[in-house]
């Protein structure tokens, strides 16, 4: 082989991770790499059931109280507004009527978290029930808390089936997306404490999802049923799972659209997003309508900055023109307030770069083999690939987001690392579809191993990284004694991250040990969605619909 024809060689296979074309793709990931995502997961939310079960209700940010609250007060028949007292009951909740009691202002007393949909505080009413029954107000922190840890490790499962969708030839970039989202220690104690973020993400994730195997495997009724069910759960958390919604609802439209230009392609399209968008807005839309009739805008954001005094900071544009600001907030996320001004944040720039780098070299190989194509006859008209419809949503969902927080901050809003969670699935495929295109153009080995490796190695150095940066937060949190919620049940938190850590050794170890080889001698059940010629009505998956 000559040298050029190495290089074009090496860099078409760099191209090959961005294109991820279906059409030899398996229907779903393996056992084997199922097995990994799991293990990463419940690595993941160890470290936030440690969280969970030793933390001192320390009214932790002015959030725990109230989101509390909210669920004591769903569970005696009230939907609380922000004007609505935290509970000050001393007898059944001690731990936030002195958490309140700290506030030195009244504002601070309210459950100014009621701007929320209610499901995460819905979830919270069988512990308030539990609670009253075992005399033990400890049992209400601790299961909020574990309902958010466990949400925290369905997150990160779901990026690694997300990023599968995405590039399904490419297993090895579902480990490592799967890692990077369980590598951020900021973002696993965050999840441990009471707040709706974990729960409300984990939900717009398995939205996405459901969007991208209904455009890779074909319209079925039960994967409707998943895509609405998982939408009305996102809208019905957080307001940001109303964008990821709408989002979702318009690429399932658009791209079945272009599948089939028909007027029968044209009613079902239309159809199905109005089933995906109609459903959750159906189900939860009235709670919004309600924000907007008692404050004005569908998230109290305003009442909430007026009420609080918010001081405008910057304006908008310079917000989101600011690098300095976004660049520290996004390394924020792996570098815990201890370790902040140490090399940890070249070492989250440096991978960052490496990764960028990769996606770029990628992105050339990808529009240099587009531009030899030039002057083919091709029988159907082109489609976009579903992993140009998962990262367009993904990138336009993400974006939304960013602007939302630049408003916020702009306001005078504080800025909290767990806000950028939202984003954590696109961070995740972005940098691992980079670092293997690095990995792709190096001329070693044969391609899928070869990636297979080099995910196992950056996995294995993002979960050390993770286990040192949560062990330096945990030394200071014995150290100023707030690890005390639960002394009775003080050997469970050490299990917990004995099972963890022996959970995350074996996903790193796995790969290298159980070689797939019967998998790969045997039959590949492939399934193809063929783009539909204009006036056909021939669907290879699920029929149609």
């Amino acid at each position: 082989m000559t040298p050029s024809n190495h290089g074009s060689h090496v860099m078409s296979h760099a191209a090959a991770v961005l294109s991820a074309e279906p059409t030899d793709a398996p229907a779903r990931p393996s056992v084997r790499l199922v097995t990994v995502l799991a293990l990463l997961a419940a690595f993941a939310a160890s470290m936030s059931l440690y969280v969970a079960t030793t933390q001192a209700l320390s009214y932790h940010a002015r959030d725990e109280g109230p989101n509390a609250s909210y669920a004591i007060s769903l569970h005696g028949g009230d939907l609380p507004t922000i004007d609505t007292p935290v509970a000050q009951d001393r007898e059944r909740f001690p731990q936030i009527s002195r958490g309140a009691n700290r506030e030195e202002f009244d504002r601070h007393r309210m459950i100014w978290t009621a701007n929320h949909p209610p499901l995460y505080y819905l979830l919270g009413v069988p512990w308030v029930a539990l609670a009253d029954a075992l005399d033990s107000p400890q049992v209400l922190i601790a299961g909020m808390r574990t309902m958010s840890a466990l949400a925290y490790g369905a997150l990160v499962f779901l990026v690694g089936l997300i990023a599968f969708e995405v590039t399904p030839r490419r297993p090895a970039a579902a480990m490592l997306a799967t890692a990077i989202t369980a590598s951020p220690a900021v973002l696993a104690i965050a999840a441990g404490f009471i707040m709706n973020d974990s729960v409300a993400v984990a939900a717009s994730s398995l939205t996405v999802l459901a969007t991208l195997r209904i455009l890779r495997l074909g319209v079925t009724r039960n994967r409707m049923v998943v895509m609405a069910v998982a939408g009305t759960l996102a809208a019905a958390t957080k307001a940001p799972g109303v964008i990821t919604v709408i989002m979702c609802g318009a690429a399932l439209g658009v791209t079945l659209l272009l599948r089939d230009r028909t007027w029968k392609g044209v009613v079902r399209a239309t159809w199905l997003t109005a089933i995906a968008t109609g459903v959750p807005g159906l189900a939860i839309g009235w709670f919004y309508v309600r924000n907007i009739v008692l404050y004005g805008d569908a998230t109290a954001s305003s009442a909430l900055l007026s009420r609080y005094q918010r001081v405008q900071v910057d304006t908008w544009f310079e917000v989101m023109t600011a690098p300095r600001f976004w660049h520290g907030w996004y390394d924020h996320l792996w570098v815990p307030l201890q370790l902040r001004g140490t090399a940890l944040h070249w070492v989250i720039d440096a991978i960052t770069f490496v990764a960028l780098l990769g996606l770029a070299l990628g992105v050339v190989a990808r529009l240099r083999d587009h531009g030899r194509e030039r002057g083919l006859v091709v029988s159907a008209p082109r489609t976009p690939s579903v992993a140009t419809v998962g990262l367009l949503v993904l990138i336009a969902h993400a974006f939304v987001i960013i602007v939302n927080l630049a408003q916020f901050r702009s306001g005078g809003g504080n800025p909290h690392e767990r806000y950028l969670m939202t984003i954590m699935p696109l961070v995740a495929i972005v940098l691992s579809v980079g670092l293997l295109a690095i990995v792709d153009a190096l001329p070693w080995g044969e391609i899928r191993r070869r990636e297979e490796i080099a995910a196992v190695l950056v996995s294995a150095f993002l979960v050390g990284m993770a286990t040192a940066t949560f062990s330096v937060w945990v030394r200071t949190q014995i150290r100023l004694g707030v690890d005390l919620m639960l002394p009775e049940m003080r050997p469970v938190p050490y299990v917990l991250l004995g099972v963890g850590a022996i959970c995350a050794g074996a996903a790193v170890v796995l790969p290298l040990l159980w070689r797939p080889r019967a998998e790969l001698a045997a039959p590949v059940d492939v399934r193809i969605v063929e783009p539909r010629r204009s006036g056909s009505t021939r669907e290879t998956v699920g029929g149609p619909a």
